[in-house]
């Protein structure tokens, strides 16, 4: 990785993964699809969780 002289490493930045509208709250999948609406930060954190347990479990069990 290549990088200007005198700094340590790249720098990551990391975009907020939930957001709200008037419609409720949303949060971004790494695949670029909005999840949403929900009722509270809370609600889309823990549908968030479950979405990324359903694409674990995918790839685990590919459908052939």
């Amino acid at each position: 990785m290549r990088v200007r002289h005198g700094e340590a490493g790249r720098p990551w930045f990391r975009t907020e993964r939930y957001y709200h509208t008037n419609d409720g709250w949303w949060f971004l999948t790494r695949e670029k699809t909005e999840e949403g609406p929900f009722v509270s930060q809370l609600e889309a954190e823990s549908e968030l969780y479950m979405y990324i347990q359903r694409v674990k479990q995918a790839q685990n069990f590919p459908l052939t």
